[in-house]
């Protein structure tokens, strides 16, 4: 059973926001202080244009900062380069025949107590697991039907996009209420697997306080899987 963390393990993306900061100040020819950084770096990305755009006495819109930032950023992200022996490793699971399950979720989904250890049940089936963040910088910019400014919403629509180019790459979307912001991002990652004939599975972890829900549903994900598999070998076979 293969299982592995991304940012740390498989890549070292972790300074990409700071330089981002950095350059929008110095293409402006302001310097970059610990005060700045303080102002923008627990804040989500409104308050951060809005704190940007007071604190610097900037003319452009909260908007049009994030706009800059979004596009630095996926620039950025599309540069981080992989950590030595990764590339090998993802070759090995294919040439094991190991599915891969791509699991996304927030930051805080991989706490044990809040996952309730929903990777361990998908690598006991057989497959191996990433993270949406693994994967978010292989593919070009493309539009979406919903307004996409945040990081983690980036990520999660191009690792969707990724998973719909690779025949052994499937994605499990975590969520906690399904509500809110939530409702909004499964809709739009739904319709970027379906476009691209891929099945999406979302679990809803803030309720589950008996895992064989969740068994069921990686089970029948599975199992989808492979009569899509066996679907595919047979118009092979008859092509």
């Amino acid at each position: 059973m293969l299982l592995f963390d991304m940012d740390g393990t498989l890549i070292d993306s972790n300074g990409v926001w700071k330089n981002v900061d950095r350059e929008f100040l110095a293409r402006r020819g302001i310097a970059y202080t610990h005060a700045y950084y303080e102002g923008v770096a627990h804040i989500i990305l409104p308050l951060a244009a809005k704190f940007t755009k007071e604190y610097c006495r900037l003319t452009e819109s909260c908007e049009e900062i994030i706009a800059e930032w979004m596009e630095m950023a996926r620039d950025a992200y599309a540069h981080v380069t992989v950590k030595p022996g990764v590339r090998a490793y993802l070759k090995q699971c294919r040439a094991e025949g190991r599915r891969i399950i791509v699991l996304a979720g927030r930051p805080y989904h991989v706490d044990p107590e809040v996952n309730h250890g929903i990777d361990t049940l998908i690598t006991r089936a057989g497959a191996a697991v990433i993270t949406e963040d693994s994967i978010s910088n292989r593919v070009e910019k493309f539009p979406t039907t919903v307004l996409n400014q945040w990081t983690y919403h980036a990520r999660l629509y191009a690792a969707a996009r990724y998973c719909c180019t690779q025949r052994d790459m499937d994605l499990v979307q975590l969520v906690s209420f399904g509500c809110g912001v939530d409702a909004i991002t499964s809709d739009e990652t739904r319709e970027i697997l379906q476009a691209g004939g891929k099945l999406y599975t979302q679990l809803k972890i803030d309720e589950i306080t008996n895992l064989g829900a969740v068994r069921i549903r990686l089970r029948s994900l599975f199992a989808a899987l492979d009569e899509q598999d066996e679907a595919r070998e047979t118009a092979r076979k008859e092509a």
